[in-house]
């Protein structure tokens, strides 16, 4: 895998892995993140106005898809396991529960206000691909957002970064996974992820991306304590000379 996608086998470790750690996913989160993860994401959902209509991808079980208050929200996630986990947590009035993937988005052009990706965007098969699909679908003036794990391209937060993805999120795993089920397992699905993050380049390759499909005042900011970013694009209006 490399900074804008991976093979279809990689993708489907990505997923397999991410099944495996399904029920645990949240109390990983927290440990990981030292308990932030989710004032992470209200920040990041209150970007989201009461009357836009928004499309979360990769929304697996819902984590962060359950702080949109907008009037009508679409939640796309490839794995029909992990979407399953999000039926209890989510408001069927508001929220349509769609299978697919951010390659290909089964909306029509121009049908939305907001796309969020919630620390999904870097296990996408094809992210150019993605970014172009995110585009499509956002209404004029528009706007994506992109929410990952810090990976500054150099400076000390970049090596504290590292050193924390390598050698404290193995072990902080495994105390959120009961031994039995890490037992059965037969590999550690940790490690795909952490793959994931070592491949995807750095903060800079996001802002890139949306550059190059089209979106306009790029932007990325660190949220508390520096360990996660959130990237911002915009749909430009087209002219009207």
């Amino acid at each position: 895998m490399d900074h804008q996608g991976m093979t279809r086998t990689e993708w489907r470790d990505v997923m397999d892995a991410m099944e495996e750690v399904a029920p645990y996913y949240e109390r990983v989160n927290w440990l990981i993140t030292f308990g932030l993860v989710d004032r992470w994401r209200k920040k990041v959902a209150a970007v989201a106005q009461p009357d836009d209509v928004v499309l979360e991808i990769g929304s697996g079980p819902g984590n962060f898809t359950r702080h949109l208050v907008s009037r009508e929200v679409y939640a796309l996630e490839p794995s029909g396991e992990l979407s399953a986990f999000s039926k209890e947590l989510l408001d069927p009035d508001r929220i349509t529960l769609l299978r697919g993937v951010g390659e290909k988005i089964p909306l029509a052009s121009e049908s939305v206000d907001k796309v969020f990706c919630s620390f999904s965007f870097r296990d996408f098969y094809d992210r150019k691909v993605a970014a172009e699909e995110m585009l499509r679908v956002l209404r004029e003036g528009g706007e994506a957002v992109i929410v990952d794990m810090a990976k500054p391209s150099e400076g000390p937060l970049a090596k504290m970064l590292e050193m924390h993805v390598r050698h404290m999120v193995p072990p902080l795993t495994r105390m959120a996974v009961p031994s039995m089920v890490r037992e059965r397992w037969a590999r550690d699905p940790y490690r795909t992820f952490v793959k994931t993050y070592e491949a995807y380049g750095s903060t800079e390759v996001h802002e890139d991306l949306l550059k190059r499909a089209g979106f306009s005042d790029v932007s990325t900011e660190y949220l508390e304590l520096r360990g996660a970013t959130m990237t911002r694009g915009k749909k430009p209006w087209k002219s009207t000379s």
